[in-house]
This record gives structure tokens, sequence and C-alpha cells, in this order.
């Protein structure tokens, strides 16, 4: 993107620089709206009905992959732990709307990531033009922020899927007539709240979570209501903050589940 960006841009910007570097005070009114065309001509591409369609593509693509290894993982857990076929409830009522309501919010995530990037690269620009800089500045300026915001669309892509596998998991867990589920962490440097990981003061801790006990067992919640941490309720794994890597292992009792007596 932003190599397609600085080609358009380039010429622009070596015409203009003899205005915009003229002087020490700058008069923006002739090059800034010239430049702004340049840039909303290339934004424009991500504004067509083609790019509609890509990304309602690839973001149904995205939700189908998921939710199919979402059901085969779900499947795989129960069977192991009762030894029957759930595969009759891996789809159950209500998932369709639930997986298109997903689809669409997906779709508006991906178009809202090129807006956003070139709203940055319109103050880039600008920024850099008022100040004097050569073209080659701004131009590095622009790939410096294509970095930056193509690691953030892979976080929220990231964020996304695991979002979307807690709400598919409990979804099944609940068709299944699952009441509880024990939180497991992904067991490394990275949890959060970990005393002796990378991040022992987050504010929500998956840590805490795994370990403390309200009255059904040490991680151990109800599939409706969830983990509650210094006061934020109705937390469940892979939601617990973004990029939760936590996961509920599904409850039954008298087969993977001992509650005592008082539990």
């Amino acid at each position: 993107m932003s190599q397609q960006l600085y080609e358009v841009l380039r010429p622009e910007l070596n015409r203009l620089k003899p205005q915009y570097t003229s002087d020490s005070l700058v008069t923006m009114d002739g090059w800034t709206d010239d430049i702004l065309a340049v840039i909303r001509r290339v934004s424009s591409i991500f504004a067509t009905n083609l790019f509609d369609q890509q990304a309602r593509r690839v973001a149904a693509g995205t939700i189908s992959r998921a939710e199919a290894d979402n059901a085969e993982d779900f499947r795989k857990s129960v069977n192991r732990a009762v030894g029957v076929d759930f595969e009759l409830i891996t789809k159950p009522k209500g998932m369709v709307d639930y997986l298109e309501a997903s689809t669409a919010e997906n779709v508006n995530l991906i178009k809202s990531i090129p807006q956003e990037y070139f709203q940055r690269v319109e103050t880039i620009v600008l920024g850099g033009m008022k100040s004097g800089l050569a073209p080659t500045a701004i131009a590095k300026q622009i790939q410096e922020q294509t970095g930056v915001s193509s690691r953030r669309a892979k976080l929220i892509a990231r964020d996304q899927v695991s979002q979307l596998n807690s709400d598919l998991t409990r979804q099944r867990q609940t068709a299944a007539g699952i009441e509880f589920y024990r939180v497991e962490t992904a067991n490394d440097q990275r949890v959060s709240g970990d005393p002796s990981g990378k991040y022992p003061n987050a504010k929500i801790s998956c840590y805490g979570i795994a370990k403390q006990d309200i009255g059904y067992g040490p991680g151990v919640y109800k599939v409706s209501e969830g983990a509650t941490w210094r006061g934020v309720t109705n937390l469940h794994p892979g939601k617990h903050h973004p990029l939760c890597r936590c996961v509920g292992i599904s409850l039954i009792p008298g087969v993977n589940y001992f509650p005592d007596k008082n539990g």
C-alpha cells in the first residue's frame, strides 16, 4: 500500500517542493489542496464496491474457518471426557445469526483500517511539508506508518478470532447443557498477572482468574456467568482482555469434574 501511494505522491511532492520549502513561513493554500487530492484519489480505491466485496469475502472466510475449527475442537474435547459424539450440537440454534453478525462486524473492521491509515498519511504528509522535509523523508515516514498499520491489523485479526472462539465455545457449552468450565492459561511468560511473567501488574489477571476459587473449585466458573476480577464482571476465556489466550475446558460432573458436597 505504501509503495503504491508513494509512487503517486512522489511526482507531486517533487513538483510542489519549491513551494513548500521556499519560505520559513509556509502558505498552505495552494499545495495543501493539491496533495490532499492525490492522497484521497488513492484512498478512494478502498471505498469501492469491489473492495467492499473483497472485505466481505475475507471476513466470511475467516469466520467460517474459525467456526469450523472451534466446532471440531469442542467436539473432540467433549468426546474425550464422556465418550459420546456431540457432533449434533456443534451448531446450536442461533449460531447462524451470530456468525452472520460476526461477519458484518469484521467487514466493518477491515474497512476501517484503510480509512484510519490514510487519515494518518494525510497528517504525515502535511506535517512533513509544513516542516520543509524532503520527499524522501516523507516517504520514509509513510513506510513506517504502513508498518504500524500492518501490525495493528494483525493484532485486530488475532483478537477477533480469539473473541469469536470464546463466544462459539460458550454457545456450544450451553447447547450441550454444560454448566461449568475451568480456565486454562497459555502457561507461559506472557500470561497476564503472573508474578514471575512479563506482565505481573496487568489490570486483568488471567493467572489470578485461573487460580481463584469462588466456590466451584480453582479456576472454575459458570458458563452463564464467567469470572469477576477487580470489579470487572462477565469475563470469559479468550475475552478476559485483548489478545487473551485462555481457554475454557468443559466440565462434566462425575466425569472430569468432582465438586465436593458443598460445591
